[in-house]
């Protein structure tokens, strides 16, 4: 399954024949609403169009519940959309038609494995780039300590050739 937190509707929504139509009814604005939630609706079961709560179909009384209508509203609202053929009954399941089509899942789909490909090679520059700071820091660390050595070395080679008095013995 996919899990959308967005659905896709058309710019042209307005000119589509059948949101005419409901429009064109009188309380027009609720069925255009209530096909509005529907999609959404949709989207948060993630089952490709079907319209179900848990694993059993939503009925009017669930769409009732959900939307803040009277189930009598509700079910005109269904009807004509079952009749306007933006709905179809799978059984029991209220079903939107062309779902697929409509909400392009293929291409939500493309762009999470674009997503996670993308991430993935951002994470290995990353490690990389790590190594080759790390790599960098050790070469510098080590160089620091050969430098020290070498100072530390010159300075007990110069105390050993003087005397503690702090100057060098001539031997005649």
């Amino acid at each position: 399954m996919y899990e959308i937190p967005w659905f896709k509707v058309e710019a042209s929504i307005f000119s589509n024949r059948k949101i005419k139509v409901l429009l064109g009814l009188p309380d027009g604005d609720t069925y255009f609403r209530a096909w509005i939630q529907i999609i959404s609706i949709a989207v948060e079961c993630c089952n490709q169009g079907r319209l179900i709560i848990g694993n059993k179909p939503m009925t009017i009384q669930d769409f009732s519940k959900i939307m803040g209508k009277s189930k009598k509203k509700i079910e005109k609202i269904i009807i004509k959309f079952v009749e306007l053929e933006m709905l179809n009954l799978d059984g029991e399941t209220y079903l939107i038609k062309n779902w697929d089509k409509y909400q392009t899942i293929d291409k939500y789909e493309k762009y999470l494995k674009q997503n996670r490909a993308r991430q993935e090679k951002y994470r290995e520059k990353n490690k990389s780039e790590i190594r080759k700071n790390n790599v960098t820091e050790m070469l510098e660390k080590t160089e620091e300590e050969s430098r020290k050595n070498k100072e530390e070395n010159i300075i007990e080679k110069i105390k050993t050739e003087e005397g503690e008095n702090g100057f060098k013995e001539y031997k005649l």
